[in-house]
């Protein structure tokens, strides 16, 4: 009986060996080889948001409805412009500094003009030492007109009126970063409309 059930068994594995032969990947002849495809990066083109639609009011009229609801849809072949990058601009250097920014607060009229109302057009002389050009000068701390300026001794322009002493402040700022703020008094004998 052992004989007869080895022989029961020879149909099934037959049947198991021809489904796997079925199955079996063929055999492929080696040509020469085609070179790996290129790969691009694919850029997806930004495309502007559809156009939103809005749903007519109840109300309206179905010749209103279709006017509403033709859109316009954007191009499909949108081309993207590359990005464009600005030149480089030169910074300029300010000139090197001189040393400490320093001035002598004016003690003296360097000329005056007469004016209406008993007032007089006065011009002092700053003369700046140190620091770099171009210098910004504040009188009372308001920036003068022809500020800044590269002249060392520069001509201070102010209105004064009487004779009672001239009492202000000068504050110079270098292109270096430096700064010197200083009052100054002028008194009445020096002002030479005051000589009466």
């Amino acid at each position: 009986m052992s004989k007869h059930n080895s022989l029961m068994y020879l149909p099934f594995i037959a049947l198991v060996i021809g489904i796997l032969a079925c199955n079996a990947p063929a055999p492929t002849a080696t040509g020469p080889q085609d070179p790996p495809p290129t790969v691009t990066a694919y850029a997806p083109a930004t495309l502007p948001p559809p156009p939103t639609e809005t749903q007519p009011p109840a109300s309206e009229s179905p010749e209103a409805t279709e006017a509403v609801t033709a859109t316009v849809s954007p191009s499909a072949t949108t081309q993207s412009t590359p990005a464009t990058t600005a030149a480089p601009t030169e910074t300029p250097t300010p000139p090197p500094s001189e040393g400490s920014l320093d001035f002598d607060s004016p003690t003296w009229v360097h000329s005056w003009e007469s004016l209406s109302n008993d007032q007089y057009e006065v011009v002092v002389i700053v003369n700046i030492r140190g620091g770099a050009p171009p210098f910004t000068i504040e009188h009372d701390h308001i920036a003068t007109e022809d500020s800044p300026t590269s002249e060392r001794d520069y001509n201070l322009t102010l209105l004064t009126s009487g004779c009672g002493a001239i009492v202000h402040n000068i504050t110079v700022k270098s292109a270096d970063g430096q700064e010197v703020s200083k009052d100054y008094y002028i008194g009445m004998d020096p002002q030479p409309w005051c000589e009466d």
